[in-house]
Formats: structure tokens, C-alpha cells, sequence
């Protein structure tokens, strides 16, 4: 294909995410697409391509300014003469050059110079500057203005970044974030055999296993990517196969019935050890606590502990303890005598009312009435095991409190499997959807400090989360400084627009403001599993997708009375 000559740069051109360009014509280019410019680093080397992105297009005519009023309809030329009138302006962004000996893609640190020549790119230059690892690497989708046709130019990420350095996905509500996300774990899992755990607060993800049985995307039809066309199939029958040895989909939920119809009882009922919390989170557990609740409440404890040496403990069995008269508390001999003073009936009841609505809330304690605790090596898998798994946690209809305690036990549990130098986990990818509930800004949620710990510590023992959002300015920010991959899609609110800008320096000026223009499915992509800032097409899911709105219309149907 030969080079198409879009215009010239003119201006300093010091600035690399702020370079002008003299448009050749107002079809030379659309913001947006990409163009190559020719520069030589040093001197002495041969030219390189330098690769950037059109980020805005300014176009006015003298001839319609609106200064001129009437006196526009006055104006004769001569005959033959060629006025346009036209100004066209745009502004590059530079991705880079690829360094020629370790395929690096870098910023260039000498100037560009200006009046150089500015062209557009074809497939092949584009392919060839993005190349990826197709073994190590998932296909979220293909680049925008290069998503259709022969001309597809495929965005992969690198997994072993992705799943270990942590992901944040931001977006307003209807911008597709989790038809994003659902694409990412679904190849994580089918594609790459891992295991992949979502916290799952509106049972959208449980849809994709409703009445027990797996539902795939049907709508292949009109599957314009031929990528797609050959590896959904293959997802699909993979996930199959998982299911067949005893992985694929897991679905964990509170002991509740109306999840076991949901499910068709194909669901496991959480049975989650009370015991393992620390004393220090019963303050975020149980709020609001006076000092004589809290001291009848650690006594408590600490004496249902030492009564029931080895665990798992039963729930039950604290609950009667403090509902007790206290007397067999009073009469431990691990207190002293100033201790067992201190202990008040009146207290121990109202410690035990807000434990016991704790309890209801959740329905996802262990209890003798269960069997057995939820084993965390058969949820994820012990290291070595071979099956991938999408392990659902739905939280579905719970309180806001009871999801935020659920999910910090289920992942303070998958922690200290990891870190069990006896036995360990496999590595697995943890997914928060509707972060900002448990990871809120300014909050003492018990899931945010077990959230945090994750974010610090999980990379060193092959934990790797994802936290999702429409409200990113509600995140707390440490968590969201600790992902080194952030995809982004439309998001209009300025408060939501400048905590990105604080919390992460992968965004440029020119970034922020295409955010609010970009259509349901388009994403840009920023981080470390990728080469540089793309903006990409997401493409399309294997399983049933379950984030979607109803259609109301044809729901309420019409009154023919």
C-alpha cells in the first residue's frame, strides 16, 4: 500500500503529547487514528518510524466567520480563483518507536523535527509495531478504526502482568464494563486453565449458570472478527470439557433457599469459619459497640475458643454462650476476678442481638447442621491442580454489610491458603464487582482492609484482583494506585474524570477528554500487560451475558382491554 501524506508538523515540537500538525485536506485524517513520522534519535543512526495518535482536529474557514455576518453573501471572486478559506489543525500524541534490538517501545527524547512529513498507517505497520505472544496473551478485542474488514489489527494482554499486577476497570453504568470483565475471566479460564473468583453483589454472573446448567452466547451469527469466529467455539467446548473433570463454573452462595432454586441446589452453600476473624474487626463487623459490649463479646470468644479447642468451631455454640447467664463465663479460670466482675448480662445481650443479626444477615457461617466448612483447596484449587475454574461467589439480595464480610472472609481465606507454606492454592485472579462498596473511600469496611492487604501483598503469593466501578472518585485510592493495568471506558463525570488523573499517571490530558465520546464497547486500554495506551473494541463473550438492562418495553407488553 503506498504511504498516504496526511500533512506536516509545524510548531515547537518539544512537547511529544503535544504535537501540531498542518492538515493536507479536511479527508486527511479523523481523530483517533494513528500516523508514522520518520525521526532520527541520534545522530549517525538510521531513521525510525515514530508511531502516534491523532488526539484532536481543529477545522475553521475564514470565508464562514461569524464575525463576517452578511457582508459573506457579498463576496465575488475573480473568475478562477481557488480560495478555500480553510484553517485544518491537529494534535498528535506519540506512542513511540520500537527500539530496534529489544522491541521496547519508547518516547523519543530528541525533538521531532519540524515540517517533517506526517503519514498514515496501514494493517501491516500496525501488526507489526503490536506484536504479541498469542500463548501468553488473551485478545480483549481489536483496535478502533481497524476493527472490521481484512484490516483487523488484534489487542492482546499479557497475562502473567494482568493476573498478578492487578486491574481496575472504570466506567459509567451501560458503558459495557462487564461485558468487558466477562470477557477477560472467561478466556482467563477457558483459554489460559485458571482460576478466576468473582464477587458477584447482583447474581449477574451467577446467569451465565442458572438451573445448574451452563448457557452460552448464542449470537455468533454476525461475528465480523475471524479471530472470534474460531476461538469462541473453542472457549465454549473447553468450558465443557472443564465441567466434565470438575472445573469450569462453581457457584458459592449463602444458605438460603431461593439460591438453591436459582440453581437448581447445583449451588455450594458458604460455610465460612466465624472463627478466623481477628479480634481488631469486630469493631467493623459489629459497629457501634460500647466497651462493656466489646469486653463481654472478646470474653466471649476467647472462651468459645478455648471450650471448642479444635476447629472448624460451630456458630451455634457462641450464640449460646453469650445468650447464656454467664455464670459458666464468670467461672472461667482465665479470668481474674476483676474481669469476671466486669461482665454484664445486659451487655452480653445486646452484643449478642447485633452478632445474631450479623449472622441472619449472612447465612454463610458455619454451623455442625452444614457438615463440613467450605474447603478454600477445593474452591480454588491445590497448587498443581490442573483444572481452570470461574468460581462465582453470588451475593445476591444481601445487605450491604453482609456481602462486605462475606467477601473479606472468602478472600482473607484464599490468602492465607496461598501463603500456606505446608500447602498451597493454585494462583488465582480475584474480581470485585461494585468495588466501590467494598473498597469505599473513607470507610472502615472490613472488605476494604482485607482488599488493601491483597493489593500490597497478593503478587508475591499469586494473587492477582480486579476491582470494578461506575463511581471510580467513591474507590479508596490506595487500592486503586496498586493496578498496573486500568481500562477505562465512558465516563463523563469531572469528580470521576479527575480521580483517575490522581490515582494513575497513565493518562494523559488528551485521554481524559476522549472518555465522555466513547461509545458502549469502546475502551482505552492503559498498563503494563499491553505495549502502550490503546483504544480498543471489546469483542464478544462465549458465555450468556448477564449485565444486561432489561427491555421494558416488550416486558410490559401492551393492554388490549
Amino acid at each position: 500500500m503506498p504511504d498516504k501524506f496526511i500533512g506536516k508538523l509545524i510548531g515547537n515540537t518539544g512537547d511529544p503529547n503535544n504535537l501540531k500538525i498542518a492538515l493536507d485536506d479536511s479527508f486527511s485524517a479523523r481523530r483517533g487514528e494513528f500516523v508514522r513520522i520518520k525521526h532520527q534519535e541520534r545522530q549517525g543512526e538510521e531513521a525510525i518510524d515514530v508511531l502516534g495518535r491523532i488526539v484532536s482536529i481543529s477545522r475553521s474557514n475564514i470565508l464562514y466567520n461569524s464575525d463576517m455576518g452578511e457582508g459573506l453573501n457579498d463576496l465575488e471572486m475573480l473568475p478562477g480563483a481557488q480560495i478555500t478559506g480553510e484553517n485544518l489543525y491537529g494534535t498528535i500524541e506519540l506512542v513511540g518507536y520500537k527500539e530496534p534490538t529489544t522491541a521496547e517501545i519508547k518516547i523519543p527524547r530528541r525533538p521531532l523535527d519540524p515540517g517533517s512529513k506526517v503519514f498514515g498507517v496501514d494493517y501491516e505497520f500496525l501488526s507489526r509495531f503490536y506484536e504479541f505472544n498469542e500463548e501468553t496473551s488473551i485478545h480483549i478485542g481489536n483496535l478502533i478504526g481497524y476493527e472490521r474488514g481484512e484490516n483487523i489489527v488484534p489487542v492482546y494482554m499479557d497475562v502473567n502482568t494482568l493476573a498478578t499486577e492487578h486491574l481496575a476497570v472504570l466506567a459509567m453504568t451501560g458503558a459495557g464494563k462487564s461485558y468487558t470483565v466477562g470477557r477477560i475471566i472467561e478466556r482467563l479460564v477457558a483459554q489460559m486453565n485458571g482460576t478466576v473468583v468473582v464477587f458477584d453483589p447482583h447474581g449477574e454472573y451467577g446467569k451465565a449458570y442458572r438451573k445448574g446448567q451452563i448457557h452460552f452466547n448464542d449470537n455468533l451469527a454476525d461475528l465480523d472478527d475471524p479471530r472470534d469466529q474460531e476461538r469462541i467455539p473453542e472457549i465454549q467446548e473447553k468450558f465443557k470439557k472443564l465441567i466434565a473433570a470438575g472445573g469450569g463454573i462453581d457457584v458459592y452462595t449463602p444458605q438460603v433457599d431461593s439460591f438453591n432454586l436459582k440453581y437448581e441446589s447445583k449451588n455450594k452453600h458458604l460455610a465460612l469459619p466465624f472463627d478466623r476473624f481477628e479480634m481488631d474487626d469486630f469493631s467493623e463487623i459489629l459497629p457501634g459497640l460500647t466497651e462493656p459490649q466489646q469486653r463481654v463479646l472478646d470474653v466471649a470468644i476467647r472462651y468459645w475458643k478455648f471450650k471448642h479447642h479444635n476447629p472448624p468451631r460451630d456458630i451455634e455454640s457462641l450464640r449460646e454462650i453469650l445468650a447464656g447467664d454467664l455464670e459458666e463465663l464468670k467461672s472461667w479460670q482465665e479470668l481474674t476476678s476483676a474481669e469476671s466482675r466486669a461482665l454484664s448480662k445486659r451487655s452480653a445481650a445486646v452484643a449478642s442481638m447485633k452478632l445474631n443479626r450479623v449472622i441472619n444477615e449472612a447465612q454463610s457461617f458455619y454451623n455442625s447442621a452444614i457438615g463440613e466448612p467450605t474447603d478454600i483447596y477445593e474452591m480454588i484449587g491445590e497448587e498443581g491442580a490442573d483444572n481452570g475454574r470461574l468460581v462465582i461467589i453470588d451475593l445476591q439480595g444481601l445487605s450491604d454489610g453482609a456481602k462486605q464480610i462475606i467477601t473479606a472472609l472468602v478472600s482473607s481465606e484464599i490468602l492465607r491458603a496461598a501463603t500456606d507454606k505446608s500447602k498451597r492454592t493454585r494462583p488465582s485472579f480475584l474480581v470485585y464487582e461494585e468495588g466501590h462498596n467494598f473498597a469505599p473511600r473513607k470507610s472502615d469496611a472490613i472488605s476494604l482492609k482485607m482488599i488493601k492487604r491483597i493489593a500490597g501483598e497478593g503478587r508475591k503469593f499469586g494473587i492477582g484482583f480486579a476491582i470494578i466501578s461506575q463511581r471510580p472518585s467513591k474507590l479508596d485510592p490506595d487500592v486503586t494506585s496498586q493496578c498496573n493495568t486500568i481500562i477505562t471506558m465512558r465516563i463523563k463525570n469531572p469528580d470521576d474524570q479527575r480521580f483517575i488523573v490522581k490515582t494513575s499517571d497513565m493518562f494523559s490530558k488528551a485521554d481524559i477528554n476522549e472518555l465522555p465520546s466513547l461509545s458502549t464497547g469502546e475502551a482505552l486500554v492503559c498498563g503494563r500487560s499491553i505495549p502502550a495506551p490503546l483504544l480498543v473494541k471489546v469483542g464478544t463473550k462465549a458465555l450468556q451475558h448477564g449485565g444486561e438492562s432489561p427491555e421494558v418495553l416488550r416486558e410490559w407488553g401492551s393492554f388490549n382491554g
